[in-house]
């Protein structure tokens, strides 16, 4: 877990024992105290000096001698580059865990099961799950008290860095158990003083409030032990002016007593030095007080370390580095900077000014100690020129050499693979002494160069000179290098955080747009290949490099230069795609929006629940927001940022906090049908809703409260609503194919009603001028509207195939985009109308709802295939592979068939073609066949090759001649809904299918009549059926999770149905001797049933983990294969039902069937990736071992197997080639886990796998990796020769 090194318990930052006694003793009441109403939290506050943090650590040392320490957390404005606020609840939930083995084991199962928790920076989730949820396991044990320590929280950073935490320490408090108990320090600054000051659970004591005098006898017991040596000199009247001079500041009494007691100077003795201290006591006759009473101590302690004033550019320059450093380093570390500074200053000597300073800043002694000041109220004097005159410090003017040096730091210590690393197979969390390597490898100067030389770069203004070194940096090989140094300091954080400075640095200038470039171009390299770099850094050049597209500048640059990895020789990439993330949702995505800084996403799901992520990294903030009982229609986020709106099919509306996920008030009632869209007012006072129960409503975002009475005039259900920018009007589309337009003030209609659309009107926007209007409609089109006149703005928008469910504007209003159930998003021009770029293709089920980020950069996306996903909203082309396509299906794939002699594939998609392929070559053998007006789900092919029948959604049944691509006949009609499964005997000469209407039907190949009447029986849809090879049986599965049994001849049920599957029976199949059937199922089994008996024959076969899809029986009976939703393919003993050899993987999409060769040589799969791929079926199961015949190929050239192999598996080892398909994670992962590389599947969906024959896509990919050095040969990718030895 994220853990904030150095933010504990300091026990040199104790009051003087005898000091403080009175607010010592009352604190420690209260941590004892019991009762319910005994507030939680206590915050001591008080300016800059009153000795809050010594308080602070006073307490937390005494809690931990008797017993009751939970955790002590202190914020550091010096350590502000180590985002302690994003590590506070980590912090502490590991602290309060070594405290307590009940917390400690309730963490570490919370961490197991959700191992993304252990780095979050969301901490809302840090306090939910890692903190509460334990403490709450742990609270039945544990009655004593349990003290949390958070000191100089207002130095956590800016405000934005605390508010969070504010607001849960403000309203979250009550969740921990009654004994927990809570001080928080800081100064009353604004912002924390509005969260704490009010809640009625937090204690509120204030060291401002105490009078001065009260502590005056306090600071002069200090005073007298500080200058105790001093105790012939002065007597007690000295120290009590000094108390009383004091204001009540301990840092003042700090500071002169380290001043009185200073160095001598000739004629300068601690007297001469106190009377100076004492005599200073007004200015135009007023009393110091305060700040003015410290910074007077400041002037006069720098004016006598610095006496000539020919030395404050020396002072200024070092100080300037100390400052300005993003966190402390130490004296070698700053020197070691300073000698890559430009200027002349580089030679200013650091120790000559921080020597004398060791009554202002740490580290002046120990040259190991990182260098900062010792109280906060130095850094503000120094950096405040109205306070510090003559020794102001501008931080600003320091940046640029701080980038320059470390740039140059970066030019001179990175190298490649700078921790030695041996051997590429495993996970750098298998490497036991990395964290000493690093420590060893990589210097405290080049570990902050890495961190923050973008940062330093971003703070500086345009500078050609500083431009120059930046663009050098990113045409060399440092550039891997530093990504390589970063991924092993774990702060991989830092390398977004560089490049998106960079980026906008370069912003204002186009002499710099290459810069730009570069750095967005390695930004989107590191997004993509992040998680296999952070995994394993050798797969940095082994797995990111070789993959990046080949005109990315990443791999334009250094790819020639690591010759030795693996090579895409057919199918590489040639763009960074649109999509840059998939998040994943746990159920269809219905509805997001984008919050106003564009950092957050929300979604709403079918199941009612809200999720929010971040945009940058796709983590998880916060859990689900629960409250909904049904499908959440609509979100939408305030203009502030601050409430998420969310509209349900269970007629409510609620607003939620969007920082903390709390609901705010009772959901909001009125509407009496289901809310499909809300929206807020520019303004951000009013809620609009729309609903099925065709009225609008405007609702007060402050009391909740509905504004006048409904908008009325649709005459079916108000499916979208949006709020001009002025607030003046609102534009709503219906179920009645209209839009209507109104005033948003007095609720009256503008006009009649625009009429234009032939279906449902999903989605309405209004551009931010306020003309325009944009539907989208189930009608498939886009049309633009005059908001003034109503009038229709040229032409529709066509180019979507299904329903359009969402049209959004962007900030400039200059573009639409829109998404469709045709699984695509489009970009339009607003002026003109014309399609920008290609289509946004990825979804894999109809896509409910699209936005566009208020920056116009990115498309979020929200699909019923449970995905949120991020676009670049910039066009793009079409991402051809090299080569030429393969004409493969642009839609997921719904059914394969192979023909009797092995030769032909013939497969049905979503793109509503049937196309035939050549099994040798993959291809197409004609022209697509056409002629179904809706999506064909089954194909089936005669034994003799002749005949092609298909069953589609449109009710009907096809036969095609396989030679001529003919239609033969008239559609086979009869049944009422689709047809998802089709079967032709073995004689030829019936057909048989069943269909959704639950019904399964038999004709005539030659007639196309029907034969009988239909079989009835199943009380749901017939997801399968097939006959047996003598003819006899008809074996049916069904959505009511039943197998029947028919007698093909009579067309009665044989026997009773087959009963065991819990769920729909979505495919089954008969053994070739007719004596057993197996079936696959939505249960996640396949079952094995005998023919005659009915009975069930064995266990059920388990190991898939998501719906069964198809099954097939291998010619000779004994082996059964299986697909399944779950992306893999397995392969089982028909008898023994055991699992045979390791799952297939290769698929990046559920496979959605699954066919056997008539001669049992190849498995031939199709899936929603859009591909099929063909296997090799004899070798997969006749041998699990490898031998030296076996090669690891990704490719079906075997040139261009694995060089090195026994490297990587050796002959003993129980692994097949079949089995090194990619992880879905998108690992290569052999015996004993070893790594070979890594494909980011969501660039390559289509690569060549072992045990692959033939893959038939658009995408399909190939690899040469003749040539790869990999295992402990690693660091050899780089050099040109590398001694290939096959094995």
């Amino acid at each position: 877990m994220e853990y904030a090194s150095g933010a504990g318990m300091n026990t040199t930052k104790r009051c003087l024992l005898g000091t403080r006694e009175d607010i010592l003793s009352e604190i420690k009441s209260w941590i004892g105290s019991t009762g319910d109403d005994v507030p939680r939290v206590l915050w001591l506050s008080g300016t800059a000096g009153k000795g809050k943090s010594a308080i602070a650590h006073t307490i937390a040392n005494w809690a931990n001698e008797v017993g009751c320490l939970g955790a002590c957390f202190c914020f550091d404005r010096t350590r502000i580059a180590d985002r302690r606020h994003e590590k506070i609840f980590t912090t502490i939930a590991r602290n309060l865990a070594d405290c307590d083995p009940l917390i400690r084991r309730a963490l570490a199962r919370v961490v197991h099961d959700n191992s993304d928790l252990r780095h979050t920076s969301d901490i809302t989730r840090q306090w939910r799950e890692l903190l509460v949820g334990p403490i709450r396991v742990a609270s039945t044990a544990v009655d004593a008290p349990v003290l949390i320590v958070i000191d100089a929280l207002d130095e956590s950073g800016d405000r934005k860095s605390r508010e969070q935490i504010l607001r849960l320490l403000a309203s979250q408090l009550n969740d921990l158990p009654a004994n927990f108990r809570v001080i928080i320090t800081s100064r009353p600054l604004e912002d924390i003083y509005k969260y704490l000051k009010t809640a009625s659970h937090i204690r509120h004591l204030s060291m401002d409030a105490i009078p001065p005098e009260s502590t005056s006898s306090d600071i002069q017991r200090y005073v007298c032990d500080k200058l105790v040596a001093l105790g012939d000199v002065f007597k007690d009247a000295h120290f009590q002016a000094l108390a009383q001079k004091s204001d009540g500041l301990f840092e003042w009494a700090r500071l002169a007593c380290e001043y009185i007691d200073g160095t001598n100077m000739i004629g300068w003795g601690p007297m001469r030095r106190f009377d100076v201290v004492i005599g200073k006591a007004a200015v135009d006759k007023r009393p110091l007080k305060g700040t003015h009473l410290l910074d007077e101590m400041y002037q006069r302690i720098l004016g006598e370390i610095i006496p000539d004033e020919d030395a404050i550019p020396l002072f200024q320059s070092v100080m300037g580095q100390i400052l300005a450093s993003r966190e402390p380093l130490p004296k070698a570390a700053l020197t070691s900077m300073r000698q890559r500074f430009p200027q002349a200053d580089s030679d200013y000597n650091v120790d000559d000014v921080i020597r004398p300073m060791g009554s202002l800043m740490t580290g002046t002694v120990d040259s190991q100690i990182p260098i900062r000041p010792l109280h906060s109220s130095f850094y503000d004097f120094l950096t405040d020129k109205s306070r510090s005159d003559k020794f102001f410090i501008d931080v600003s003017g320091v940046e640029n050499d701080l980038a320059l040096a470390s740039l140059r730091v970066m030019e001179h210590e990175l190298r490649f693979n700078i921790c030695s690393l041996e051997s590429s197979y495993l996970p750098n969390s298998t490497v036991h002494d990395l964290d000493k390597r690093v420590k060893d490898s990589i210097s405290t100067t080049l570990s902050y160069s890495c961190q923050f030389w973008g940062t330093h770069v971003g703070a500086t203004s345009f500078e050609q000179s500083l431009a120059t070194e930046v663009a050098a940096f990113f045409d060399n090989e440092r550039l891997l290098f530093w990504i390589e140094a970063l991924g092993l300091l774990r702060s991989f954080g830092s390398v977004a955080q560089s490049l998106i400075c960079i980026s906008d640095w370069c912003s204002g200038s186009a002499e710099c747009a290459r810069i730009s470039d570069a750095a967005q171009d390695a930004l989107r390299f590191v997004r993509m290949f992040g998680v296999a770099i952070l995994h394993s850094t050798p797969h940095l050049y082994l797995s990111a490099l070789p993959f990046a597209p080949k005109q990315s500048g990443v791999f334009r640059k250094f790819a020639a230069k690591f010759p030795c990895t693996p090579q895409v020789v057919a199918g590489h990439v040639l763009k960074w795609p649109a999509l840059e993330k998939t998040i994943r949702m746990h159920d269809q995505v219905q509805s997001v929006a984008i919050s106003p800084d564009g950092k957050r996403i929300a979604g709403g799901s079918v199941g009612g629940d809200i999720q929010v992520w971040d945009m940058e990294t796709g983590e998880t903030l916060g859990a689900p927001l629960r409250g909904h009982i049904a499908t959440v229609c609509s979100l939408a986020i305030s203009p502030d940022g601050k409430y998420i709106v969310s509209g349900s099919e269970d007629r409510t509306i609620r607003m939620w906090d969007a920082e903390t996920g709390e609901a705010l008030r009772a959901p909001l009632r009125g509407h009496t049908g289901e809310v499909y869209s809300v929206k807020f007012s520019s303004d951000g006072k009013r809620i609009v809703s729309g609903s099925q129960d065709a009225t609008i409503r405007q609702w007060d975002v402050e009391t909740g409260n509905a504004f006048g009475a409904p908008l009325k005039g649709h005459t079916k259900g108000v499916v979208s609503v949006a709020i001009s920018s002025d607030g003046q009007r609102i534009v709503s589309g219906s179920h009645d194919n209209t839009i209507h337009m109104w005033n948003a003030h007095t609720g009256q209609a503008f006009g009649a009603p625009l009429l234009g659309h032939e279906c449902t009107v999903c989605s309405v926007a209004i551009s931010p001028d306020g003309k325009r209007i944009v539907s989208g409609s189930g009608d498939t089109t886009i049309r633009m509207w005059d908001a003034e006149t109503g009038k229709a703005l040229g032409v529709p928008l066509q180019g979507h195939s299904y329903f359009v469910y969402s049209v959004a504007i962007s900030s400039d209003g200059k573009r639409i985009v829109s998404s469709s159930e045709d699984q695509t998003i489009r970009v339009w021009d607003m002026e003109t109308g014309q399609a920008v770029g290609t289509p946004l293709q990825g979804h894999t089920a109809l896509i409910c709802s699209v936005t566009i980020s208020p920056d116009g950069k990115h498309i979020v996306s929200g699909a019923a295939d449970s995905t949120v996903r991020v676009w670049d909203a910039l066009p793009v082309e079409i991402d051809e592979a090299s080569g030429p396509p393969t004409q493969g299906h642009t839609e997921p794939v719904f059914s394969v068939a192979i023909s009797s002699d092995d030769k032909r594939i013939v497969s049905t998609s979503m793109d509503c073609t049937i196309r035939v392929w050549d099994i040798e070559t993959g291809k197409a053998l004609n022209a697509p066949l056409q002629g179904h007006s809706d999506y064909v789900y089954s194909v089936a092919i005669s034994s003799d090759g002749k005949r092609i029948v298909f069953g589609s959604a449109d009710n009907t049944i096809r036969v095609w001649d396989a030679e001529t691509g003919e239609a033969v006949g008239a559609p086979l009609r009869g049944h009422t809904d689709a047809i998802p499964s089709v079967a032709i005997s073995l004689d030829g000469k019936r057909i048989l299918s069943g269909s959704d209407d639950t019904t399964i039907r038999a004709w005539d190949m030659e007639t196309g009549e029907a034969l009988g009447v239909p079989l009835r029986g199943h009380t749901s849809a017939v997801r399968s059926v097939v006959i047996s090879s003598d003819g006899k049986h008809i074996v049916s599965g069904s959505g009511d999770s039943t197998v029947r049994v028919w007698d093909a001849k009579s067309g009665n049920a044989v026997g009773a149905p087959l009963r065991g599957h819990t769920d729909q029976v979505l495919s089954v199949a008969i053994s070739p001797d007719g004596k057993y059937i197996v079936s696959g199922s939505g249960d996640l089994t396949i079952r094995r049933w005998n023919v005659e008996t009915g009975k069930e024959l064995g266990a059920p076969l388990r190991g898939h983990t998501n719906r069964l899809a198809s099954v097939a029986i291998s010619p000779d009976g004994r082996r059964i294969v299986s697909v399944s939703l779950d992306d893999i393919i397995r392969i089982w003993d028909a008898d023994s039902g055991e699992a045979l050899g390791a799952p297939l993987r290769g698929h990046t999409g559920p496979v959605s069937s699954v066919a056997i060769s008539p001669k049992g040589k190849w498995i031939v799969s199709g899936s929603f990736d859009n591909s099929i791929r063909v296997w090799d079926f004899e070798s997969l199961y006749k041998d699990y071992h490898f031998t030296a015949t076996k090669k690891i190929c990704f490719s079906p050239n075997l040139t261009y197997a694995l060089c090195s192999q026994s490297a990587f598996s050796r002959l003993e080892d129980s692994c097949t080639p079949a089995s090194l398909g990619p992880s879905e994670e998108g690992w290569v992962i052999g015996p004993e886990g070893r790594l070979l590389f890594w494909i980011p599947t969501s660039l390559y969906p289509a690569m060549h796998v072992p045990g692959n024959k033939l893959v038939i896509s658009n995408d399909a990919s190939e690899l040469d990796l003749s040539r790869f050095a990999h295992g402990t040969s690693w660091e050899m990718c780089r050099e040109r020769d590398v001694v290939s030895s096959s094995s």
